[in-house]
């Protein structure tokens, strides 16, 4: 005797048994109680023999699904979607344009902003860096110079448009200035 599974399933499992031929006779009995009970049951039934039929690949099955897929369609909700608002035609265009024209405003703001003291524009809220000379102690040796200049024309400086402005050559001679 097989363990007994969860709810509906048990019944299923019952019916594809005795479909087989696999159950113990006190198991028959209730099953087919159960069957006589049950609409949903007799359906499987049903269900059960149709599948076993088409694999065994019999001819002339009654295959008759329109009523049961028309009850179905049936007892479906009818769902009831809003009219979509769409904009008169006059304001297409009107929406066009004045994007168009923000756009250009955006772009001009942008190219006329006047530089304060030699900043790139975009930085106005940093505070104003007063431009000198800026020295810096290094302990160059004559290797790291060669280092330098062997790898200087492999620097992504020229390639950054825009960027040459803020970009300052450092030098160091051999007697550590």
């Amino acid at each position: 005797m097989r363990p007994p599974t969860k709810g509906g399933d048990d019944m299923k499992t019952r019916i594809s048994a005795l479909m087989d031929g696999e159950l113990e006779q006190h198991e028959v009995a209730e099953t087919l109680q159960a069957l006589r009970r049950s609409d949903t049951l007799r359906t499987e039934w049903c269900d059960g023999h149709l599948i076993g039929a088409a694999l065994r690949g019999e001819r002339g099955l009654d295959l008759d699904v329109t009523a049961r897929v028309m009850s179905a369609l049936e007892a479906e909700p009818t769902v009831m979607a809003p009219a979509s608002r769409r904009a008169p035609a006059w304001q297409r265009p009107l929406l066009a344009l004045a994007a168009s024209a923000a756009g250009v405003a955006v772009v001009a703001w942008l190219a006329l902003t006047p530089e304060a003291s030699g900043l790139p524009a975009g930085s106005g809220g940093l505070a104003a860096a007063r431009p000198g000379p800026v020295v810096a102690q290094s302990q160059s040796t004559p290797r790291l110079q060669e280092y330098l200049v062997a790898h200087q024309a492999h620097a992504p400086g020229g390639v950054i448009g825009g960027a040459a402005r803020n970009i300052r050559t450092v030098a160091a001679n051999g007697d550590g200035r």
